[in-house]
């Protein structure tokens, strides 16, 4: 199958067209799709009116999916599908003092997803159902550009560290009840490595964000500033690419050599609801 691609960003971001993710790529088609994904750390494809099936059908061509292991996240009974939303079941908007509304504001920081995971996620694919008329768009930072930018001093002072990611720091803001002991215990502290090479590129990207709690060996300050200036490092607008979401909009990054954010939109006074499926990783950082 024939597509269209277009650069979005200088270091960051490309959009396919030409392609009808309702139903299934051949094998050829996938495989230069994957390594436009790859070049470019993340794919846009516009008016893909897609359903929960065909987006988890599409995704599958991936690889295996993560399941989400928190029901109230969950799409109902679809444990492949986030649902990224300030709205409940009726469609009505969330008191703001709701758990998932905190969730929500804690997505708008820069974060990779399932960093506190073991083995952490390769990808997500979200996919735009609801749109706010303002706000509410997404921003990616390709970790790899930032990386080969980085001085000389502190590629070295970076190599070889170890950070903890921790879902429980990043999501401190939220009572802990809104988690039960179950789910507090499926997600302990994890490992992984300040500086991370991309199992399919080679390439090394900083692999630090909002779930990096504190760096190994180092003065709980001393690395919490470490951790902040990366990120700061890593989310300069050169780095970066701003998707504004349309309805129909299937977005694709790579969990591997990226952070992304939420950004802000009015929770109390527009609806949005866009649903992601995430590929699960193939094995541990470390």
């Amino acid at each position: 199958m024939d597509f269209a691609v277009r650069p979005l960003a200088p270091l960051i971001g490309a959009e396919i067209r030409g392609l009808d993710l309702r139903r299934p790529l051949d094998a050829g088609t996938m495989a230069r799709v994957r390594q436009v994904w790859l070049d470019h750390v993340v794919v846009v494809f516009p008016d893909q009116p897609i359903d929960d099936e065909q987006q988890i059908a599409f995704s599958r061509q991936i690889g295996e999916l993560e399941l989400i292991n928190m029901s109230a996240l969950q799409v109902k009974g679809r444990p492949e599908l986030y649902q990224a939303t300030n709205l409940d079941e009726d469609g009505s908007i969330m008191p703001p003092e709701h758990p998932v509304m905190q969730t929500n504001r804690d997505n708008q920081q820069w974060h990779s997803d399932s960093s506190f995971k073991r083995v952490p996620a390769t990808a997500s694919l979200l996919s735009a159902r609801i749109v706010p008329e303002s706000g509410g768009d997404t921003a990616f930072a390709n970790m790899a550009a930032a990386y080969d930018a980085l001085d000389e001093a502190t590629r070295q002072r970076i190599d070889g560290l170890v950070a903890v990611h921790n879902f429980y720091w990043s999501r401190r803001g939220i009572a802990r009840d809104a988690f039960t002991e179950a789910e507090r215990k499926a997600l302990p502290p994890v490992r992984h490595p300040v500086v991370r090479v991309h199992p399919e590129t080679g390439r090394k990207a900083i692999y630090v964000g909002a779930h990096t709690e504190k760096i190994e060996g180092m003065a709980f300050d001393e690395g919490r500033a470490l951790i902040d200036g990366l990120i700061a490092h890593a989310t300069q607008p050169r780095f970066t690419y701003t998707h504004r979401w349309q309805v129909g909009d299937l977005v694709w990054w790579d969990n591997r050599s990226a952070l992304h954010q939420g950004r802000p939109f009015d929770l109390a006074r527009q609806k949005r609801r866009l649903h992601r499926t995430t590929v699960a990783g193939t094995g541990p950082t470390l």
